[in-house]
């Protein structure tokens, strides 16, 4: 997604990074973790919708993601993000029509979206060559004007269901696969996130999955 601290992949995978053949631009898995530590409000795509601009009501939320939907809503910027938010869940066929938008407004680009069961993503151009950096230009030109809130909301409820604190369930995995010190904490993991310098390796796989999927829950 775009580059912006949103839109960096859970677990720190910038959605930028390129694998594969120069022709395809991978997106980081699921949803972003600068926004699942401090929160989806303030997290958005693209500028304000036109809602939130119009200060039309936004549905009442319960939950433990209920700041992250009214957020949400908030920051939809079309009718189908904020009629799937509008009722308080999102379901996996929610998920695929919220992708059409964006689906269409790449393709008509000459740009190809795949998906995997991660929540992970391909761009694939039709045309050769194209600079990776092109097709991340049209992708975030693309997500500014169509949104990815319910993409985004739906991984952050897979990863984490009881919205419980980022910090601390990291920290705690990062012990339990002995990667830092026994007394390691949320405290600790929160100044090293900061300054962006962990006690471990930037490719130890086990630590990279405490970061992307610190419950080790099953997708």
């Amino acid at each position: 997604m775009d580059l912006t601290p949103k839109n960096i992949g859970v677990g720190g995978l910038p959605r930028n990074v390129g694998r594969g053949s120069p022709r395809s631009l991978r997106l980081g898995g699921g949803l972003l973790m600068l926004c699942l530590i401090f929160g989806a409000t303030g997290c958005m795509t693209g500028n304000p919708s036109e809602a939130s601009q119009r200060g039309s009501a936004v549905p009442e939320f319960s939950g433990p993601w209920a700041d992250g939907f009214r957020s949400g809503y908030e920051n939809a910027t079309s009718e189908i993000e904020r009629k799937i938010l509008a009722t308080g869940k999102i379901t996996e066929q929610q998920l695929v029509e919220s992708r059409e938008p964006l689906i269409t407004c790449l393709a008509s680009r000459d740009v190809t979206i795949t998906f995997d069961s991660t929540g992970g993503s391909t761009l694939t151009s039709k045309r050769a060559p194209q600079p990776s950096a092109e097709r991340t230009r049209i992708y975030n030109e693309c997500v500014d004007s169509t949104g990815t809130e319910v993409d985004f909301l739906y991984w952050q409820m897979k990863r984490n269901p009881d919205n419980l604190d980022e910090f601390t369930i990291v920290a705690k995995c990062l012990v339990d696969k002995k990667k830092v010190d026994p007394g390691y904490r949320a405290k600790d993991y929160g100044r090293d996130f900061s300054a962006n310098a962990f006690p471990f390796s930037a490719t130890d796989v086990e630590a990279g999955e405490c970061q992307s999927n610190p419950l080790g829950v099953k997708y």
